[in-house]
């Protein structure tokens, strides 16, 4: 196997060598094993055979065999907890993300030894910003790709009855209000666990709004954040112009909604675009436009990553952190580009694919680029996991009308604060 490609003395070697736009190693690799574990993220049939190819080339070039296994987001998550707080050495190496990094600080090896500052430097700011421990400035893990949302819209219909998309709240209402009826519905939102937090927190950052005030202490019952529940609850309960189950709605069926032909607008991550485009997979093919996400105050949204992450308990770092690297590498961010059009987290290519795109991929790569430069992720501070998952029944509560959006913002962030206390936030 060696014989017909790079040795894996040279593999190592070229990896230390080479700089910006390569994402290689800094240091001369000591690959400590032959053999690796790794629990790796899985959605969608794409994904094993993606991860087959990543795993052959990595072992074709290194000689390091890496045995995986694929679970969906919600699950993963839930075994990466429970292995931490066993601290399990069953994997060398984890699938994560932003957004429950902080709940790994204590389990995960910091990756900063085996990446330069000026490797670093390579990735969007925004990821690498937020996959750090803020106390100690280790870094967690290291950006896979990116995640963003912009604006799908039905641009056969749109075009029908001499529509724009919206580009502020007040807009996205008004359309909204056009396109509802007969069954369809002008706007699609998730209503529930992390895809409601994450459209709250758009929403809190757009009115001008933030999670925390300069002493980390909450401050998303601040008049904005009130303002931006209370328009998030209006457009399923008061304008109607959201399907009335999406109370009940994560991602998926979000996506599913549009891609039937039953909505006409969304806010949807980078694999959206593959989604749509695929006839097996939507019926709208041809039918949709995108758009900036839209705006109040603000034009902001979340800019979070998957990422990937080296076990604490490793004993096999040296070869696992190899592979780290190979999948943040150029060849496999330009293949999940490819097969999902995930949004590269290296900067140079991401301007490759950019540079490489044309007609409406070209116009959403920028759209999508501006949203990550100008994006922001909640707080990593000790114990914000646990308000997160406070928060999902707070803004399910305030959707569903059973309290207003003030009485159960304001609640949830005096629970927020003990919370926090207690983790140590303010040690």
């Amino acid at each position: 196997m060696m014989s017909a490609n790079l040795s894996r003395r040279k593999f190592l070697a070229a990896s230390a060598a080479v700089t910006a736009g390569s994402l290689a190693a800094p240091w001369i690799a000591r690959a400590d094993a032959n053999e690796i574990t790794a629990l790796l993220i899985t959605g969608g049939p794409l994904y094993p055979k993606y991860w087959e190819k990543i795993v052959q080339d990595f072992t074709a070039k290194t000689g390091i065999k890496v045995r995986y296994d694929l679970l969906e987001f919600t699950p993963l998550t839930a075994k990466v907890v429970t292995l931490s707080a066993a601290r399990s050495s069953q994997y060398d190496v984890y699938s994560t993300h932003t957004a429950q990094i902080d709940s790994y600080f204590n389990h995960f090896a910091p990756l900063n030894s085996y990446f330069s500052d000026s490797e670093l430097a390579e990735f969007y700011p925004v990821a690498v910003k937020y996959l750090r421990d803020p106390k100690t400035g280790n870094l967690a893990a290291i950006p896979r790709n990116m995640d963003s949302r912009v604006q799908y819209y039905r641009s056969d219909i749109y075009q029908e009855k001499g529509l724009k998309p919206a580009e502020t709240w007040e807009e996205l209402v008004d359309v909204g209000l056009k396109l509802t009826g007969n069954g369809h519905y002008g706007l699609v939102v998730p209503g529930q666990g992390d895809p409601a937090q994450r459209t709250f927190s758009d929403l809190l950052w757009q009115a001008g709004g933030d999670w925390v005030d300069q002493a980390n202490k909450p401050a998303f019952n601040s008049e904005a954040g009130i303002k931006a529940l209370t328009f998030y609850r209006d457009l399923i309960q008061k304008h109607k112009i959201v399907p009335p189950d999406a109370v009940g709605y994560q991602w998926n069926e979000n996506s599913t909604e549009f891609s039937s032909g039953t909505v006409y607008a969304n806010f949807d991550w980078p694999g959206a675009f593959a989604t749509l485009s695929n006839p097996e997979t939507s019926r709208v093919v041809g039918k949709w436009s995108t758009a900036p996400y839209v705006k109040d105050k603000a034009a902001i949204s979340c800019a979070i990553s998957h990422a990937m992450a080296l076990n604490g308990q490793s004993g096999r770092k040296d070869a696992a952190v190899e592979f780290i690297k190979y999948t943040v590498g150029p060849e496999a961010q330009r293949l999940q580009f490819d097969q999902f059009t995930n949004f590269p987290s290296s900067q140079a290519i991401a301007k490759e694919v950019i540079s490489a795109a044309k007609g409406p991929q070209a116009v959403w790569l920028q759209q999508l680029e501006t949203t990550i430069a100008n994006g922001k992720e909640w707080p990593k501070l000790a114990g914000f996991s646990k308000v997160c998952t406070l928060m999902f029944s707070a803004i399910e509560q305030a959707l569903t009308d059973q309290v207003s959006p003030a009485d159960s913002l304001n609640q949830a962030a005096t629970e927020a604060e003990e919370i926090m206390r207690r983790a140590g936030a303010y040690d």
